[in-house]
């Protein structure tokens, strides 16, 4: 059966837009072809970049750590790799308003219109609409709906190691108590913030690689999201 990948990122540059509590994002010319060139034997040359981003900045996965003050909580070297190499599932609740707090029976009704099923070690994807309908916009930082307690419990209790959302944070907009965070480091889960476009994959089951950087001690990482999917 033929395959074909999705990049289900989104871009690094700077002025993408954060979550509040994350500085911004610069990228500076380290040396160009033009300063280099006469450092070596011609005709080599080289250009390089610096970039100073947040381990959670654009597409990202979390680790336990980045929630978890615990000592022992696992840093994002010490997550084992095939939790970012997994069979997914995509749910589509684009049909709902900006801002909506997602509940089991929001979960429960998508499941079942696509006629899905969550299984043990699945990443599950959360599609609102919401990255395509304000992606480089203010509202991005300020529309997303997110999950209720209650809606992560049920999706972490199916056997769910990691969620995913198109937006700043898997728990909604304006929150202060960050219950979807809060259900990940109670039941030692990862969670997936700032996807890009998961129109392709919505309503679909496929294989998720969001592999992370390995930083020594990281509270999360950057990540080039990727969906596999059979044709």
């Amino acid at each position: 059966m033929a395959q074909r990948l999705i990049d289900l990122s989104q871009e690094i540059f700077e002025g993408m837009i954060l979550w509040s509590g994350h500085p911004p994002t610069r990228i500076t010319i380290n040396a160009t072809h033009e300063q280099t060139v006469g450092r070596f034997e011609p005709p080599f040359s080289y250009t390089s970049e610096i970039i100073e981003l947040s381990t959670h900045a654009g597409t990202h996965v979390d680790s336990i750590s980045h929630i978890d003050p615990h000592p022992d909580a696992p840093a994002i070297d010490q997550i084992p790799i095939d939790w970012f190499y997994t069979s997914a599932i995509c749910i589509d609740l684009s049909h709902l308003p900006p801002r909506t707090l997602y509940s089991v029976d929001d979960i429960r009704a998508a499941l079942e219109r696509y006629q899905l099923t969550i299984h043990p070690g699945d990443t599950v994807l959360i599609y609102s609409g919401h990255y395509t309908r304000t992606r480089d916009t203010a509202a991005y930082a300020t529309e997303y709906s997110g999950l209720s307690r209650e809606a992560a419990e049920f999706i972490y209790a199916q056997g769910a190691i990691n969620i995913g959302a198109e937006a700043p944070s898997v728990d909604v907009a304006g929150t202060t108590s960050y219950p979807a965070h809060i259900v990940c480091r109670e039941m030692q889960r990862l969670n997936t913030e700032n996807l890009g476009d998961l129109r392709e994959v919505a309503g679909r089951r496929f294989q998720y690689i969001g592999f992370p950087l390995l930083i020594r001690q990281g509270s999360g990482s950057p990540i080039r999201a990727v969906a596999v999917v059979d044709e």
